[in-house]
């Protein structure tokens, strides 16, 4: 049986301070791939990697992550460039390539903090990355291989103290991808923690109010 929750350590990240990279050790087996128009990060792992559960693709991820700190989602992925990538499983249970769906999105007020809900229909963790150029500033989740339902509302006003506004989008080119856009007051969001229940394909983003002196 899994454990739950998955904690995705390499992905909790600082608001307001791009994380420092982190110290890893003499680095896993990596090959090298070219990369080519419509590769994602998940697409290259899950090619690389014979992955059977969350966990391990989160193993994974972090160790991409640690050898290739400027690549934080798979949109600053340059065609013609050679990416390492690491190799931690083999010979087991693979994971699933068919496309995947958002189902739901739900937004959760618990004091000082908030909670958005994404659930999917299957085993699919984003990237997610902040636009700090913007105003107001944004979190961004990316769902590599995975669609929206037709169904889901895209445009949703929650007016959360920290999280304002909710979007939800999707792309077909240059890969298919689903994306929540949460809009953040910038002034009361602080510590933001991700956190996927893998037997509900469940994907919980957490967003804490700042620290009040």
């Amino acid at each position: 049986m899994y454990k739950l929750p998955i904690r995705v350590a390499v992905f909790l990240f600082c608001f307001f301070a791009a994380c420092p990279p982190g110290a890893f050790s003499a680095g896993p087996e990596t090959i090298r791939h070219k990369v080519v128009a419509g590769d994602t990060i998940r697409g290259m792992i899950l090619k690389a990697n014979c992955i059977s559960s969350m966990s391990d693709y989160s193993r994974v991820r972090e160790a991409f992550a640690g050898l290739n700190p400027g690549l934080t989602h798979s949109e600053l992925l340059k065609p013609g460039t050679e990416v390492p990538v690491p190799v931690l499983f083999r010979n087991k249970g693979c994971l699933d390539f068919r496309e995947q769906r958002v189902v739901r999105v739900d937004f959760e007020s618990r004091g000082a903090m908030e909670k958005v809900l994404v659930y999917l229909d299957g085993p699919v963790l984003p990237d997610v990355f902040t636009l700090r150029q913007t105003q107001p500033v944004r979190v961004v989740c990316d769902f590599d291989g995975a669609l929206p339902d037709a169904g889901l509302q895209r445009d949703v006003d929650v007016r959360g103290r920290m999280i304002r506004r909710i979007r939800l989008g999707h792309e077909d080119k240059p890969f298919k991808r689903a994306r929540v856009v949460l809009d953040v007051d910038d002034a009361v969001a602080g510590r933001i923690e991700q956190e996927f229940f893998e037997q509900t394909s469940l994907f919980v983003l957490t967003v804490h109010e700042i620290a009040k002196n």
